[in-house]
């Protein structure tokens, strides 16, 4: 099934970060950020590792459960933060892409992000997965139709609201991306987490095609 057909229900639970977890301070979006380039840098390959697995799969809690533990910064001397999963996978995807710009095309074979699912294996992800996967490819469907717009999202200062002009310049890509009737209820920095996924996902197929 075209998981893209059941986003319309998935879209209401995808998991949009709690009010906790929204990181709308500055300090706090700088840690997050800082965390997760952080746990890149330092092992990355259990970052690369973290996109071979769907989001929602026991694999996946076990990488992000050891990627967080790589790297702790406190805000305001305060208590490390804990980003709920699908946050802090965004954003480790996002310092993967810049990675991959760096490393001009590294690919891992042993760490190909996840291809088609089965059935039973979506089945088993349970609602906030599922919303997840549904959320991924409305986030491909957007870097195939715009990949420049996406690249200058990503290029932007999410802490310090450069952001909003490249959401805007996306804007046009994103209802035909949506099945009818759809909307999209998520905050920007977890929508920016997918796109980061979608937009490192492209970058490593293309390039694992190129050196065959």
């Amino acid at each position: 099934m075209n998981r893209l057909t059941v986003f319309v229900a998935c879209l209401t639970v995808v998991p949009a970060a709690a009010p906790a977890q929204e990181f709308r301070d500055v300090d706090a979006r700088r840690a997050l950020y800082n965390k997760a380039y952080c746990a890149a840098r330092h092992d990355s390959e259990d970052a690369r590792k973290l996109f071979a697995t769907p989001p929602g799969s026991k694999e996946e809690a076990k990488l992000l459960r050891s990627l967080n533990q790589m790297c702790a910064f406190p805000v305001y001397g305060g208590p490390a933060l804990e980003a709920e999963g699908q946050l802090m996978r965004g954003v480790i995807a996002e310092a993967l892409y810049d990675q991959f710009h760096q490393k001009k095309g590294f690919v891992d074979p042993k760490a190909a992000p996840f291809g088609n699912l089965s059935p039973e294996v979506i089945g088993a992800l349970g609602a906030k997965g599922q919303a997840s996967l549904a959320g991924l490819d409305f986030a491909q469907c957007i870097v195939a139709a715009g990949p420049d717009r996406v690249d200058a999202l990503l290029n932007s200062n999410s802490v310090t609201g450069e952001q909003d002009k490249a959401f805007e310049q996306l804007q046009p890509y994103l209802g035909p991306c949506l099945p009818k009737g759809a909307q999209v209820n998520f905050s920007k920095l977890v929508l920016r987490g997918l796109l980061a996924e979608a937009a490192y996902r492209s970058l490593y197929f293309t390039a694992a095609a190129g050196k065959k």
